[in-house]
């Protein structure tokens, strides 16, 4: 499969997340959820790791150690969190909201890579505050700040988690990152599925909660990361970034289609401004980069 391909399998599998997490913690608890989906990821992957000496690799010194803090980050924590916050908010109120990783991308850039922020960059980046603003503005007055607030303060820790990616051997496959950050989330995410064992044990068993967690581990904790780190290592980082900001708007349709809210002004006014204001953040930061020196942040998924 080719980069484009791969990102743009990645791209529609990336606008359900929130749908997904939304429905998925209706008949789970967010952290057992979580915890079954890295499992299950891991586990569709295992045939994969096993082969050709990928395991090993895995475990070597020189890749354990970024990948159990890649695990950390962006397999467990990350994942609880906006787990979390999807339930507590809409399905397209998340996709937005989540667009604030742009921002948290170019103050790193900023304080890491010593890149200027400049007057257009510093426009791009009001235009995504104004937009995810707007949408937590218009939530205040409901219980669905709470979810909005926790998502918004999520996203730095896939950037940060890409750091300790780059480390990497550049020979590292996809599968085998995928793998691995399936695996070390699932180890991170212990303590918290301990947790809610005690406090929050919701498990139904049955044939539609069996189709969510299918969905978590295959859809959103396999076949999405293994695609996005394919599209990212084939192709220039600008077009995979530009490509993928544009997936909430998506995720709008998919919950209008799907019958999961109603679309309203505001959202889409919000949607707008954040989508130009991401996209516009991005390419300038990433156009800089390209320039300067290699790339080391960029967007998760």
């Amino acid at each position: 499969m080719s980069p484009f391909h791969a990102l743009i399998i990645d791209w529609v599998l990336t606008s359900l997340w929130p749908i997904v997490g939304k429905d998925g913690t209706a008949y789970f608890s967010p952290a057992l959820f979580c915890e079954a989906g890295l499992l299950i990821g891991f586990v569709t992957l295992l045939p994969w790791l096993l082969a050709c000496g990928r395991w090993k690799r895995l475990l070597s010194r020189r890749v354990v150690y970024p990948l159990l803090i890649v695990g950390l980050l962006a397999g467990a924590l990350a994942s609880l969190a906006l787990t979390t916050g999807v339930q507590h908010t809409t399905s397209a109120n998340a996709a937005i909201m989540a667009q604030i990783e742009v921002i948290y991308s170019a103050v790193l850039c900023a304080i890491i890579l010593r890149e200027n922020v400049g007057f257009s960059q510093a426009v791009g980046s009001l235009l995504v505050l104004a937009g995810t603003g707007l949408i937590m503005a218009k939530d205040l007055s409901t219980p669905r700040w709470k979810g909005d607030l926790l998502i918004l303060l999520t996203p730095w820790m896939y950037q940060v988690a890409h750091i300790f990616a780059k480390r990497l051997p550049a020979d590292l496959d996809a599968v085998t990152i995928a793998g691995g950050r399936l695996l070390f989330g699932a180890f991170w995410m212990l303590p918290f599925s301990m947790w809610a064992l005690c406090h929050d044990p919701r498990w139904n068993w049955g044939t539609v909660p069996a189709i969510y967690l299918l969905a978590q581990g295959v859809g959103m904790s396999c076949i999405n990361h293994v695609l996005w780190y394919v599209a990212i290592r084939g192709m220039e980082l600008s077009k995979a970034t530009a490509i993928m900001l544009s997936y909430p708007a998506l995720t709008l349709v998919f919950s209008w289609a799907l019958g999961r809210e109603t679309i309203r002004a505001f959202q889409l006014i919000g949607l707008g401004l954040t989508l130009i204001g991401a996209y516009w953040v991005s390419i300038l930061v990433l156009r800089t980069r390209r320039i300067d020196q290699p790339p080391e942040l960029f967007l998760e998924t």
